[in-house]
């Protein structure tokens, strides 16, 4: 068989081996070759592959193979992985440093969910969000059995919390799912996703606003204000991040500012009982729990969280090394996680610990400060998520063309 052609073979000797498929007893592989040309196989029966422009390879059994071997159904059509340099993708869809492993930019809801089962420069970044997903999910029921959320108010601020908790690493594990569907639909994830951030940051405030605040700083007027002015910063976060994807081509750096500054602001405002806790700590040497701790380690990936997230570091030193594993939003994510695990964790100790303290100064949380609160949060950033959606005809790249799949000749060259 001459080099450079792509085959189904039923004897599986001659050819490459490659994925298997089952078809009546006997088993079919795959020679994974580059060519857009049918080829026959002279055995018992044989078969012809021919590829669409997205990917899809059908593979239909000869009208002239022998009848007297069964080989399965009349016509299989295979999935293929089809994966894109930076330069065969509409601009919208570039990052920083990442070279390859692009998935196409019209790609069906299934062929993006198929896409996380191979290796693409997104898997990674799905799965670091989808299985930490299920992780928090998992701890809420082990709370749930073990906590009255329904019966006490003292711990609603909690679930609100851990709620918002379980849904920031979900919607991110979907855009990078989703966003492949076309350029439109991008957008539309990553505003989805930062809406996410912006209440995940108001569930910040909930639980610090409850259970973290200074013992001097309990019922005064910060701790008063602290919960609705996060939920005005969420608007304001959600509002501005998606507003950076409009100049994202034309101004990069621009958009990069703007996007940063929008999770930067909310972090900082959420975490002032927390700075304000550890420095009184440190000042009057108080004693050292496992609260503190898990402050400390929290704020340490935060950090981590952000510079990487600002930096795309590794991949802005090694263009093209890191393209599917150990690029910076990967670490990003990592990073994310186990800060949220460690800020759990802390708060946790927070709830037990201060209880009686907290309680004996503080009323008991009622439905408005809490699910009203966070019920209006919601619907203002689904409203911002919606205006910003429907303004996305004038974002430039909302609209494009699917790149053409590369010639043989253009296949060859790369090979």
């Amino acid at each position: 068989m001459r080099p450079g052609r792509r085959a189904v073979s039923d004897s599986g000797g001659a050819e490459t081996p490659g994925p298997w498929r089952q078809g009546g007893g006997s088993q079919h592989s795959i020679a994974h070759h580059p060519s857009s040309a049918p080829r026959r196989l002279h055995s018992a029966g044989w078969w012809e592959v021919s590829p669409d422009a997205f990917g899809t390879w059908a593979v239909a059994q000869h009208p002239d193979a022998s009848s007297s071997e069964h080989l399965g159904p009349a016509m299989l059509t295979i999935k293929l992985p089809q994966i894109f340099r930076v330069h065969q993708v509409p601009r919208i869809f570039w990052e920083d440093g990442i070279m390859s492993g692009y998935r196409h930019p019209k790609s069906s809801a299934l062929d993006c969910v198929l896409s996380s089962f191979q290796m693409t420069n997104e898997t990674v970044n799905i799965w670091t969000h989808f299985l930490p997903t299920w992780y928090f999910v998992w701890r809420f029921l082990v709370l749930s059995s073990s906590l009255d959320f329904c019966q006490e108010p003292y711990h609603w601020p909690l679930l609100i919390y851990l709620l918002l908790v379980c849904l920031y690493p979900f919607a991110s594990s979907c855009a990078h799912t989703f966003s492949s569907m076309s350029a439109r639909a991008r957008h539309i994830c990553y505003f989805c996703d930062y809406g996410a951030l912006s209440l995940y940051s108001l569930g910040c405030a909930f639980a610090y606003g409850a259970y973290t605040m200074p013992d001097h700083w309990v019922s005064g007027v910060l701790h008063h204000y602290f919960v609705p002015v996060a939920a005005f910063n969420s608007f304001v976060c959600t509002s501005l991040s998606c507003y950076s994807r409009f100049p994202e081509l034309e101004h990069p750096r621009l958009s990069k500012v703007l996007r940063t500054a929008a999770f930067v602001y909310p972090f900082l405002y959420d975490n002032i009982p927390l700075f304000c806790r550890l420095l009184f700590c440190f000042w009057s040497n108080c004693a050292w729990n496992e609260a503190m701790a898990g402050y400390c380690y929290h704020l340490l990936f935060a950090l981590l969280t952000g510079f990487l997230f600002a930096s795309h570091l590794p991949e802005r030193l090694a263009p093209g090394r890191f393209d599917y594993i150990g690029h910076s939003h990967q670490l990003f994510h990592i990073c994310a996680v186990l800060g949220t695990h460690f800020q759990l964790e802390a708060i946790l100790c927070d709830v037990c610990s201060r209880r009686a303290w907290l309680q004996g100064r503080l009323p008991a949380p009622g439905l408005p400060g809490t699910f009203g609160t966070a019920g209006l949060a919601f619907l203002g950033n689904a409203a911002i998520i919606g205006a910003f959606t429907a303004a996305l005809p004038r974002v430039p790249g909302s609209f494009v063309s699917p790149p053409s799949v590369p010639s043989e000749a253009g296949r060859s060259r790369e090979l």
